[in-house]
């Protein structure tokens, strides 16, 4: 089958798509540690978060180090660049690795869904869905290394069913697990809605989730289609999708850091500037008429039967009629 793009071309613009979107993991690595850790305690830092996090950016500067020295033996080093590319099965620590990300990525994803719902029942389809992607990423993983100088083996239909079934299984799952996050984010929204005067902070985490969770899917639907049309392309989109993992995943929660910073800070200038506001609300003057006083003298039947103005003051009691009226 005629292919739209040959292999060094598609490994060349992978690799270059792969180190602009790995300088972008980067970035949003070091902000998601920063706001896991500032101005927390110990108590306080999620230690999980920390160790996916580090975790998957682990896996995706070894992916990207991989891919370069693919590159680099393949065009420097190599004899002849065409036979070395034609070698598939120097893909295998790459693929292992990819896998190794996804498995990862997808856990955390299940794990959000059962804090958030706090129930085991709904995690089990996306539970059975991990699964089956570990099991069928291991077969492709594995069949994949026992080729050699066929490329378009990894596309037959022995080898491709497995490789199909890996992505396919993949969206559904990823899909499936977003929805059922995004719908309690959303009940919680909804309901939240109705007793807040302004709007809830969950809203934003929310449609960032479902933001993350799209832009997920469609690299791994681009990836499906490639793999259905045995198209070369595919180097450059799974080579994509090893950094989309990490920078879905550092999105998500430097989003949800922001809102905790911006709650702080909103909070702080009510705090300070709360008192201000309601001193400088223009009213309308307050005319206060005292019609009568009456004073009781408490210290008859005194010995002296004489009281000071200062006693009078301290013990008398008095009745006054106020009338206010605003002018």
């Amino acid at each position: 089958m005629a292919q739209d793009i040959s292999i060094k071309a598609a490994i060349i613009l992978a690799i270059i798509i792969e180190s602009i979107l790995y300088g972008i993991s980067t970035f949003l690595f070091g902000i998601t540690l920063w706001s896991l850790t500032y101005q927390r305690n110990s108590a306080e830092v999620a230690r999980l978060m920390i160790v996916a996090a580090c975790l998957l950016f682990l896996l995706g500067t070894m992916h990207v180090i991989v891919d370069a020295n693919h590159v680099w033996q393949g065009f420097i080093a190599s004899e002849n660049v065409d036979k070395f590319f034609q070698d598939i099965s120097k893909n295998t620590l790459k693929n292992a690795i990819y896998e190794l990300e996804t498995l990862v990525g997808d856990a955390i994803l299940i794990y959000r869904c059962y804090v958030v719902w706090q129930r085991i029942e709904v995690i089990i389809i996306p539970m059975i869905g991990w699964i089956a992607i570990a099991v069928t990423g291991a077969h492709t993983v594995w069949s994949i290394s026992q080729l050699s100088s066929n490329p378009e083996a990894v596309f037959e239909r022995k080898m491709g069913k497995w490789l199909i079934s890996f992505y396919a299984t993949e969206i559904f799952t990823n899909l499936l697990t977003t929805s059922i996050l995004a719908f309690k984010l959303w009940s919680v929204h909804q309901g939240t809605s109705r007793i807040r005067a302004t709007k809830s902070p969950i809203y934003p985490t929310l449609i960032v989730i479902m933001e993350c969770g799209a832009l997920y899917s469609m690299s791994l639907l681009t990836m499906l289609v490639t793999c259905l049309t045995a198209s070369n392309s595919a180097y450059i989109v799974v080579d994509m999708i090893g950094q989309i993992i990490p920078i879905t995943f550092c999105l998500v929660i430097t989003r949800t850091a922001m809102l905790r910073f911006g709650d702080r800070t909103s909070q702080g200038l009510f705090s300070r500037t709360g008192t201000s506001d309601r001193l400088s609300v223009p009213r309308r003057p307050l005319k206060v008429h005292i019609n009568r006083m009456t004073m009781i003298d408490t210290n008859v039947g005194r010995e002296s039967g004489v009281s000071s103005p200062h006693t009078d003051a301290a013990e008398g009691t008095y009745h006054s009629k106020v009338h206010g009226s605003r002018g």
